[in-house]
C-alpha cells in the first residue's frame, strides 16, 4: 500500500523546510506534497521549490482558501499523477513525529475496513499529552459553553464531558469521535467517498465536520495512544492572525458547522450571535491584559 503526505504551508517556510528534511527519508512515506497556500512572505514558494526531488513535489494554490481548501488541493494534485495512493496523511509542518508512530498508525488504519482515520496521541512541546488530542463531536450546548470564558468557567465540568479522560487514554486503541487536524492518517477511498474536506470553512471546525461525515457513513476514528507526535502550539495560526481576526474566523466556521451539521434553529442561531458580541467584549479586556502580562 502506498502512502502520501500532504503538508500545508502558509508563511512558515522555515518550519516546513525543517519538517520535510526530517521526514523525507522515512521509508513508510512514498510521496510528499508540499502545498504553499499562497504565502505572502517574499520568496516563500521559491525557497520551498528547492526541496523538490523525485519523492517531494512543491505546488502552490491559486488562492489562500484555508486549511480544507489547501489540503484538498494537494489531494487533487495526487489524483492527477500516474501513481495511486491508498493512504493520505494530512500534516501540519509545526510538528515532530517518528517514523515508527506513522508505521503503527497505518497498521491500525488498514486493519479494519470500518476504520477511516487514525492518529497518534498529540503532545505539547513540554512532552505532556494534549487534553484535546481527540474529543467528542461538538453539540449545540457544548459549543454554547465554549463561546465565552465566563461560560467555560461556570460550566467547566460540562465542558470537560465533551473530552476524553486520562482513563480513556490508557486504552492503546481509543475509538474517538473527532481527532486533531494537526496530523492524521486517512484512507484515500474514504476521503473521496465523503467528498473530501469541506472547503466552506476557512479555519477551525474541520475535524468536527470530518467526524460528522464519517459517522454518517458508519466509519470510525481512532487515537493510537502507544505512539505520539509533538505539536508546537499552532505557531502558524499565531503568527498569521491576531486575536480579533481569529475570533471572527472561528465564529464564521462555528455558524457554518452548527447550521449545516447540527441543524440549529433560528433561536439557537440568535444565542450564538449574542454570545459572539459578549466574547468580543471579553477580548477588549483580555487582549490588553495579555500584553501587560507578557511585559
Amino acid at each position: 500500500m502506498k502512502t502520501a503526505v500532504i503538508v500545508l504551508n502558509y508563511n512558515s517556510e522555515k518550519e516546513t523546510e525543517e519538517y520535510i528534511n526530517k521526514i523525507k527519508n522515512y521509508e513508510i512515506i512514498d510521496k510528499i506534497i508540499v502545498v504553499d497556500n499562497m504565502s505572502t512572505t517574499i520568496g516563500a514558494y521559491e525557497k520551498l521549490k528547492k526541496l523538490e526531488n523525485p519523492k517531494i513535489d512543491v505546488i502552490r494554490t491559486e488562492k489562500n482558501g484555508g486549511y480544507s481548501y489547501g489540503n484538498n488541493f494537494g489531494v487533487h494534485y495526487l489524483e492527477s499523477m500516474s501513481d495511486k495512493y491508498d493512504n493520505i496523511i494530512i500534516s501540519n509542518s509545526d510538528i515532530e513525529i517518528e517514523e515508527n508512530a506513522i508505521i503503527k498508525s497505518l497498521e491500525l488504519l488498514n486493519s479494519n475496513p470500518k476504520i477511516a482515520v487514525v492518529a497518534p496521541r498529540m503532545y505539547h512541546i513540554n512532552n505532556k499529552p494534549a487534553r484535546r488530542s481527540a474529543w467528542k463531536i461538538r453539540t449545540f450546548w457544548l459549543d454554547v459553553i465554549h463561546s465565552t470564558r465566563i461560560l467555560e468557567l461556570l460550566f467547566y465540568k460540562k465542558l470537560r464531558s465533551g473530552e476524553y479522560s486520562e482513563e480513556d487514554y490508557k486504552n492503546n486503541e481509543l475509538k474517538v469521535e473527532a481527532i486533531s487536524g494537526s496530523f492524521f492518517c486517512i484512507k484515500y477511498d474514504i476521503l473521496k467517498k465523503i467528498n473530501y474536506l469541506d472547503e466552506n470553512v476557512f479555519l477551525f471546525y474541520e475535524e468536527d465536520i470530518l467526524a460528522h461525515k464519517l459517522k454518517e457513513l458508519g466509519y470510525e476514528e481512532y487515537s493510537l495512544n502507544s505512539v505520539k507526535f509533538i505539536h508546537y502550539e499552532s505557531q502558524t495560526i499565531k503568527k498569521s492572525y491576531h486575536y480579533m481576526k481569529k475570533m471572527k474566523i472561528l465564529y464564521k466556521s462555528k455558524m457554518y458547522y452548527q447550521k449545516n451539521y447540527n441543524k440549529i434553529n433560528f433561536f439557537q442561531n440568535f444565542i450564538f450571535k449574542v454570545l459572539y458580541l459578549f466574547r468580543t467584549l471579553e477580548l477588549l479586556i483580555e487582549i490588553p491584559m495579555r500584553k501587560i502580562l507578557k511585559k
